[in-house]
């Protein structure tokens, strides 16, 4: 089996490529495109046992010296990066000040397949909103109707791509509140007893079946809308404040009382409470 912990430019820009895309897919493209990359000859687990990786783990790897790329074109490349990629970012301040600049007041909503590429590369802002003919629970859409929105959760990426964050919280590649709560507010329980004995008794966890059936009602019942911030991150805390979305708790002037009610029951099961 071809192992390598040396590559060209142009092997480097394949496998930035080939993970982004990874990181998108669903499971059956995911395997396809790992494919793809081992036979280029990068193994992440020569460097790690953690399950699954993005962007950023794979960038670590080449700024810690565990990979190494061989051609000046590499230099001259970050070089020219460096240089050219200054992109405008938004005045936070002037942001908290005037919500008339909202960028998800008309920003666009889509499938994360269908979002820009280079600005899920970057850190920023998501947002989720329930598609048009989507509906929660009652007791909770009945909650949702009165807010005249349809946006559900508002979250930042920060320290880590919006393409990692998202699979977080899309696809479940690692334990997420998102998650967690979707799953209590879609009516299904954890593994019970799963917790028990752990540090941790709050990050409870689904069966694989119900995961797979809350990934799906994801994917065909929540749209996407993102942008690209690096330095400040205080207007995630602005736009909570301002939609109230029902399953953010932080910043959130309207907790909803249902989804803390409903998280708890989790615990109980998943800690035999």
């Amino acid at each position: 089996m071809n192992r390598r912990t040396k590559f060209n430019t142009s092997e480097y820009n394949q496998l930035r490529k080939l993970i982004k895309e990874k990181v998108l897919a669903d499971k059956i493209e995911q395997k396809k495109i790992r494919n793809k990359i081992r036979s280029i000859g990068f193994h992440f687990s020569m460097f790690s046992s953690k399950k699954g990786y993005n962007l950023n783990d794979f960038e670590q790897l080449i700024n810690s010296g565990q990979i190494s790329i061989v051609d000046n074109g590499f230099e001259n490349q970050k070089k020219e990066s460096r240089n050219t990629k200054i992109r405008p970012k938004l005045n936070s301040t002037k942001f908290e000040k005037n919500l008339s600049s909202d960028p998800f007041k008309n920003g666009i909503f889509t499938q994360i397949e269908k979002l820009d590429k280079n600005k899920l590369d970057e850190t920023g802002i998501y947002c989720f909103r329930l598609k048009a003919n989507s509906k929660l629970p009652e007791k909770y859409q009945r909650i949702l109707d009165n807010k005249q929105n349809r946006i559900i959760y508002i979250g930042k990426a920060e320290g880590q791509s919006l393409a990692s964050r998202l699979s977080q919280e899309l696809y479940h590649t690692s334990p997420g509140t998102f998650f967690r709560s979707i799953g209590a507010v879609l009516n299904f329980q954890p593994i019970a007893g799963h917790l028990i004995g752990k540090s941790n008794q709050k990050n409870y966890k689904f069966s694989k079946p119900d995961t797979e059936l809350i990934i799906s009602w994801l994917v065909n019942n929540v749209e996407i809308c993102v942008f690209n911030c690096s330095n400040d991150f205080t207007i995630e805390k602005e736009l909570i404040k301002k939609y109230k979305p029902i399953l953010n708790h932080t910043h959130n002037p309207e907790k909803c009382q249902e989804l803390v009610n409903d998280r708890r029951k989790c615990r109980m099961i998943a800690t035999n409470e």
